[in-house]
């Protein structure tokens, strides 16, 4: 056998286990769910006294808008406590924070050094009277009814955190509505699978609520503190479940640049918790999230994005190779035609290849900037210059 032979079977090989791997797994929870899943008991009624934990970082554009949003939710209100925690920014932020706390609105927590965001949420909790925590980042908003959605959870006794439904608010751009598409699809529709048939695989910090005692602190030198969230709680024995009643929207972050940075950051701490919490990992003591939905979930991030580059830098081999047979012929003629009935015009087919090209790089670099320690804790500020449009529509 050639070395093209080889190679094309090597090709033909990876296509296989990634189509198993990344579709293969969405159809497999989505059958588990509804074979096995359970169904969380949910209380309407249940309102037990709350606090809500905002932590600052530079959100002066839109933190006004968050106060007010917050005060506005459908909750008993003497049921429940503001809190926000300004660590270190450099723009208006405190000032504003600091005429609502005058108000009696809120209780405000000042950091004068920029720490980063596990530090902010460790020096909220310790002024939370709240037997449960509902975190809200200051740029996303919630919807009225969404916080009394996600607390009817708690009833269960089995769920220790709820995360709510992330609405994506996309910008213009082309990478901003990709992100959009990509999110809802590939997102959000398998984590409530995951939630019915134990517990998510990603938590999200818009809109996340967790009992206090079951966290405790967080480690400071955390990056994505929702996951440190979600899997400390599952290490405890408990389910962390997504509400898809409600909702909280959060403004994307708009351009290539920004979509990078931020999936960079992500990437890099979806391996740091889950390596802190390995022995969860392929563990029948914490159910289908430790033997199937965490293990899935960590061999997507770190070996499909390889896996997709092995078959990239293969293709054009395995194409001339194979395109002489007839099954490889009808094969492509299939998956152009599947690709151009799924767009109004074949510009966008173009666009998103780009944006799944540059979500793999942003990975790829995400897991070696965890490799070679190539991050910090400190706070990034990711949000959008039409933020303010965003919480006006």
């Amino acid at each position: 056998m050639n070395i093209v032979w080889t190679l094309t079977i090597i090709w033909i090989v990876s296509f296989v286990v990634f189509i198993l791997i990344y579709f293969g797994y969405f159809l497999l929870i989505f059958a588990l769910a509804k074979l096995k899943g359970k169904k969380t008991e949910t209380v309407d009624e249940f309102t037990p006294f709350i606090s809500i934990l905002i932590p600052c970082y530079n959100v002066g554009s839109v933190i006004d808008y968050k106060i007010k949003n917050t005060f506005d939710i459908d909750y008993p209100e003497k049921k429940f406590e503001i809190i926000a925690v300004e660590s270190g920014s450099t723009d208006n932020t405190y000032p504003k924070l600091k005429k609502h706390a005058e108000q009696g609105k809120i209780k405000l927590i000042r950091q004068p050094k920029r720490l980063g965001k596990p530090s902010a949420i460790n020096k909220g909790l310790e002024e939370c009277r709240g037997e449960i925590i509902v975190l809200t980042d200051a740029d996303a908003k919630v919807e009225k009814n969404a916080i009394r959605e996600l607390i009817k959870n708690f009833a269960d006794q089995g769920v220790g955190a709820a995360v709510a439904d992330v609405i994506i608010v996309s910008g213009e751009t082309t990478a901003s509505q990709m992100n959009q598409l990509f999110y809802h699809y590939f997102r959000q529709k398998p984590r409530i699978w995951e939630s019915e048939l134990d517990s998510v695989s990603f938590c999200s910090g818009h809109l996340l609520a967790f009992y206090k005692n079951i966290v405790g602190k967080i480690d400071e030198d955390i990056l994505n503190d929702d996951r440190y969230i979600l899997l400390k709680t599952r290490s405890k024995g408990y389910r962390c479940i997504c509400e898809p009643s409600s909702h909280a929207y959060e403004a994307d972050a708009g351009n290539f640049s920004s979509q990078i940075t931020q999936k960079r950051r992500t990437t890099a701490g979806a391996i740091q918790g889950t390596i802190r919490f390995k022995n969860i990992l392929m563990n029948p003591k914490y159910g289908f999230f430790g033997i199937f939905i965490l293990p899935f979930n960590f061999l997507r991030v770190v070996f499909l994005p390889f896996l997709l580059l092995l078959l990239e830098i293969l293709s054009p081999i395995a194409i001339w190779t194979l395109l002489p047979s007839d099954w490889m012929l009808w094969f492509v003629i299939v998956i152009i035609s599947l690709l151009l009935c799924l767009v109004s015009h074949p510009r966008k087919v173009f666009l998103s290849l780009l944006y799944g090209i540059i979500v793999q790089i942003a990975v790829i670099i995400g897991i070696l900037d965890y490799i070679f320690r190539r991050y910090s804790s400190l706070w990034v500020r990711a949000g959008s210059a039409w933020d303010e449009i965003a919480w006006k529509t």
